[in-house]
């Protein structure tokens, strides 16, 4: 007569609770034993791991669990690992390594070029519609001197034309400007004005009182 291998067709969770049963063990007295929470080891018996904490924490609870049911502890992680698909050998990365090829390259190529086109434009339409700037290092805001004279000098755009109180002062292809004007006993209001070929104008106030 030939004998048929019985199949295991228990899932992990009603082999733990048949194990407690037949110890007649309630959960509670489980609990007990094993110090792991009632409604943990309700879990462990349904199979809802996903309801425990990470497989490291379940892992323990099952070698417990086990050991106070008299259970082989390494026939119990083996099928939880069956069951929560888990893998103890090294995974390959399925993702393909990223070829360079014609296409992707002219891909790059395209999208640099059109950057670059967009930002030309972007720059040109600034250009176009913002005031020229100017940055004055001398003289600073406000201040009291008893010279007769000031140096003012800063740093504008190369094709302003700028002016100080009406007077024309130079700026070199780095616009770049620095001039040396006169000044007159008591408060003197400097109007630094930059005009740019399309009107538009930015300007800046320096104040500067003369005393005796």
């Amino acid at each position: 007569m030939f004998k048929t291998k019985e199949i295991e067709t228990q899932t992990l969770g009603e082999k733990l609770k048949n194990a407690r049963g037949s110890m007649k063990m309630a959960l509670w007295q489980a609990s007990r034993k094993t110090k792991i929470p009632v409604n943990y080891l309700k879990y462990l018996e349904s199979g809802k791991y996903a309801k425990l904490p990470a497989d490291v924490y379940i892992t323990a609870y099952l070698k417990k669990y086990a050991e106070v049911l008299k259970l082989e502890i390494n026939q119990v992680l083996e099928q939880f690992k069956t069951e929560k698909g888990i893998t103890t050998k090294p995974s390959h990365s399925s993702k393909k390594p990223l070829l360079v090829t014609p296409r992707r390259l002219s891909l790059v190529v395209v999208i640099l070029v059109i950057g670059l086109i967009f930002g030309y434009f972007w720059h040109q339409i600034s250009y176009l519609i913002n005031p020229p700037s100017i940055k004055i290092t001398q003289p600073i805001p406000d201040f009291a001197t008893q010279d007769k004279s000031v140096e003012i000098s800063g740093q504008t755009e190369s094709d302003v034309y700028l002016t100080v109180n009406g007077k024309e002062i130079y700026v070199d292809k780095r616009g770049s400007f620095s001039s040396i004007l006169s000044l007159e006993s008591g408060l003197n209001i400097l109007r630094i004005e930059a005009r740019d070929r399309f009107g538009k104008t930015t300007t800046v106030i320096r104040r500067i009182m003369v005393t005796r």
